[in-house]
């Protein structure tokens, strides 16, 4: 014996996805509580080409004292986006920034009718074998490691403060102690710094930074040797910090404390035997931090991301739709039922 679907609140599982219409709402229209209404359920392909067709077969009954009048699919249409972009101009840091998305595309709307006559009786329900469309504009989007460089796209693809917050990440994690000290030597030797611009941070801190652009001779000016420059001791000041104190010769510390050497190297370059290490520590020196700040913030993202490996950007960009239908069947008062379960479409 068949047993008929009467809309209750259980069926406010669906409110959300299906009373998005910007039309109407048939799903608040035409289902009043206690009313008996069609039982639907069907069965389709959970992929799918955007351009293409979806196959399905619709099942649906209702009570003899009701007729079927039509059927019809409606979706939703979501996308989820993912967006990166990988550091390729330093070898120790290894970072890339990634920005997720997830949004609805298109709310729930009307695909395609259906006239109940279309549909055969097995004895049991009605079965309805047929298909819809999916629109070609949902076709998935892809942009990987272009070799040729397209701000228009970028834009398009990316949030207007990528680039500067990608930037300021780097150059915070490059500038903020004496970790990455090696990817600061090598982008002083290896990168195309004008002496324009070296002269101006020169001349806004101070300091004396070479105007050298020939690689090889910056590599020399950049450099730390074995032989003992002077030395410093440690003290550790009211908020428990430890202080550096440098000395020209080891008899100038104060009684009591140890007394490490600091050896040779370019002005800019603290190079220290360091206790906690058990070893020597290169660092650029503080007066001289800024400078070299403000150089690499003169580099253009596009230069901290391309690779000369393969002689391309690493920037990946995809973009992937999916289809939220619906099968809704109508009797002749407008009565309207549908399949209660939630299924997606992947969209290649």
């Amino acid at each position: 014996m068949k047993k008929f679907k009467i809309f209750t609140i259980a069926a406010a599982t669906l409110s959300l996805a299906l009373a998005s219409c910007s039309v109407h709402d048939p799903f608040a229209d035409n289902m009043d509580l206690g009313q008996i209404v069609p039982t639907v359920s069907w069965e389709f392909s959970t992929v799918a080409k955007a351009g293409g067709m979806v196959k399905f077969t619709g099942k649906y009954y209702t009570s003899s004292e009701h007729r079927i009048d039509h059927s019809e699919v409606w979706a939703m249409v979501t996308r989820e986006s993912t967006a990166s972009a990988t550091c390729m101009l330093t070898t120790s840091l290894k970072y890339t920034k990634t920005v997720n998305t997830a949004d609805t595309v298109r709310n729930a709307y009307l695909i395609q009718k259906y006239d109940h006559s279309k549909a055969e009786w097995d004895g049991h329900e009605y079965v309805l074998v047929d298909s819809f469309p999916v629109s070609q504009t949902f076709v998935p989007v892809t942009w990987y490691e272009p070799e040729t460089w397209d701000q228009d796209r970028f834009d398009l693809y990316y949030p207007s403060t990528f680039q500067e917050e990608f930037k300021s990440t780097v150059i915070n994690y490059l500038t903020r102690d004496s970790v990455y000290y090696n990817d600061v030597r090598g982008i002083y030797i290896n990168y195309d710094f004008t002496p324009e611009q070296i002269a101006a941070v020169n001349a806004k801190y101070g300091v004396s930074i070479p105007l050298e652009t020939e690689s090889a001779n910056k590599s020399d000016l950049w450099f730390t040797a074995d032989e003992i420059d002077h030395y410093y001791y440690i003290t550790v000041d009211d908020a428990g910090v430890k202080v550096e104190h440098e000395i020209a010769n080891e008899s100038d510390a104060p009684s009591g404390v140890n007394v490490y050497p600091v050896y040779k190297s370019a002005p800019w370059v603290y190079s220290r035997y360091s206790d906690d290490t058990g070893g020597r520590v290169n660092a650029i020196r503080q007066a001289y931090m800024p400078a070299w700040k403000e150089l690499l913030e003169q580099i253009p993202f596009t230069d901290w991301i391309y690779n000369n490996s393969n002689k391309s950007y690493n920037v990946v960009f995809t973009r992937n739709y999916f289809l939220v239908p619906f099968f809704r069947v109508f009797d002749e008062n407008g009565k309207m039922g549908t399949d209660t379960e939630i299924k997606t479409i992947d969209l290649n």
